[in-house]
């Protein structure tokens, strides 16, 4: 072969790699630079994380008060309510006061205490059945009482109830209207359980009722009037406000319950020979809680004394009390 052919022939050869690395270098670049879709986005985009959401825990709350919760146990004393024993001192810091019949169709008075002791409290009387009753609902209680008859006392040593018995006396008022204690010292010196649920719920939504911005209760042969001003309840016996005897603070409640109870004779009497009177709170009845100028009508139900008193509408669902302090009328 001529060497001009095998010239021609190498010549041709070259071309062909040539050509060959052109494409080549094509195809590799198409790839390279292939457009990006948005199905590819999604094929390759990491799935996302189911939406979390968040409950906000609800705000622990006062069994006793509905507002900021107390670590103090529940003190129960028992007040004296007739005309001899006012002005009576510390009854405004009760966080519950009960209204009571007692012998002679006289009134004594439940007041309960445990977010808040007052330094003074009086005039203090003696016991009566319807407490060894009523106040196992607070669960294991002190109860400052001056006094028991042997009947009385056994009831109460066979209840859950702690008996804090004081006879201490202030020489300025007459006796038997005369035992006053310090309640706050008698807190830091008993030891009590924390106190637990009793039943009642609060809000600060008043549930659905009718107006009423005053009350009137009988109770025995006292009358109670609870007049709604300013968003609270003034608390007058027989006409006359509770107006401390120390301080001049009226008393006041944010709500007022009307428990309809039976009242009977618990088999003992006094000096005179007066039957002493016993109020149920075991058992089921017609209950009226007043809040917010609003009167809301219901039932009330405590199947035992160690259980819970729980207030429920017509529709049977709980009636909401507003957060703060109450009055209870035992009324017979």
């Amino acid at each position: 072969m001529s060497r001009s052919r095998i010239a021609l022939i190498a010549a041709a050869v070259a071309a062909v790699l040539v050509a060959a690395g052109i494409g080549l270098a094509a195809v590799i670049s198409g790839r390279e630079s292939d457009p990006v879709t948005t199905s590819s986005i999604a094929a390759e985009s990491p799935t996302p994380s189911p939406t979390r959401t968040t409950t906000t825990p609800q705000k622990a709350t006062d069994p006793l008060t509905g507002g900021e919760v107390s670590d103090h146990g529940v003190i129960a004393a028992k007040v004296e309510n007739i005309a001899a024993a006012r002005p009576q001192v510390g009854l405004a810091q009760a966080d519950i006061t009960f209204i009571q019949e007692v012998e002679g169709a006289q009134t004594r008075l439940i007041a309960v205490y445990h977010s808040r002791f007052p330094e003074r409290l009086g005039p203090i009387r003696s016991a009566r059945s319807t407490d060894a009753q009523l106040l196992p609902l607070f669960g294991k209680p002190g109860l400052v009482y001056s006094g028991a008859n042997s009947s009385v006392q056994g009831k109460i040593n066979k209840a859950s109830i702690v008996a804090i018995p004081r006879s201490t006396r202030d020489s300025r008022r007459v006796a038997p209207h005369n035992v006053f204690v310090n309640l706050a010292k008698i807190a830091k010196s008993t030891k009590l359980p924390k106190a637990t649920p009793i039943g009642w719920t609060f809000s600060e939504n008043a549930p659905r009722g009718g107006t009423a911005k005053t009350v009137k209760v009988r109770a025995g042969r006292d009358t109670f009037d609870f007049g709604y001003a300013s968003g609270r309840y003034t608390v007058r016996w027989n006409g006359s406000r509770y107006a401390d005897g120390d301080s001049g603070a009226i008393t006041k409640a944010d709500n007022v319950v009307i428990m309809k109870v039976r009242n009977h004779p618990d088999g003992n009497h006094d000096v005179r020979g007066t039957p002493s009177i016993q109020s149920d709170t075991v058992g089921k009845g017609a209950v009226t809680i007043y809040r917010d100028g609003m009167k809301i009508e219901g039932r009330w139900k405590r199947p035992k004394a160690s259980a819970s008193l729980h207030f429920i509408d017509k529709s049977g669902k709980p009636i909401a009390l507003k957060p703060g302090q109450t009055w209870v009328a035992l009324a017979g």
